[in-house]
């Protein structure tokens, strides 16, 4: 299955790079395409339309542990402003580039946003555990 990984974050502010750190450590294949963007916006949609699979990651600094949920496409949205949600790029892809696939958001628990390059020792712990879950989860 074509499967597109896009993690979402600064990787200037600390544990925010946390996703773009999961996409350092997975594996190549051919069957699927790593992305990294600080944020998500409308101009997205048209790439994410022509996988089968699209998995968000993204840092949250509300998370206890790592989650990995169904993305819904969602129509109520943030009047498309610079950034959009998961939900909003779904929806977008849907609506006007007949995606048809299946979307999740991976949350990765963070904690420290300020200003570095360096993931806590936390960050680069749950990082990995990410990468084994996707791995398994999302096996051919």
């Amino acid at each position: 299955m074509r499967t597109l990984l896009i993690a979402c974050g600064n990787t200037l502010r600390g544990d925010d790079g946390v996703a773009a750190e999961v996409l350092r450590l997975i594996v190549p294949a051919a069957d699927r395409e790593l992305c990294a963007v600080q944020q998500l916006t409308p101009e997205i949609a048209e790439k994410v339309a022509g996988y089968e699979r699209v998995i968000f990651l993204d840092a949250d600094a509300a998370a206890t542990q790592l989650t990995i949920k169904p993305v819904p496409a969602s129509v109520s949205h943030s009047q498309l402003s610079h950034a959009s949600s998961p939900a909003e790029i779904v929806a977008l892809a849907t609506t006007l580039f007949a995606f048809r696939g299946e979307a999740f958001m991976c949350g990765i628990p963070a904690r420290d946003f300020s200003a570095g390059w360096k993931l806590t020792p936390q960050a680069q712990r749950l990082a990995r555990e990410a990468v084994e879950e996707l791995e398994h989860r999302f096996k051919q």
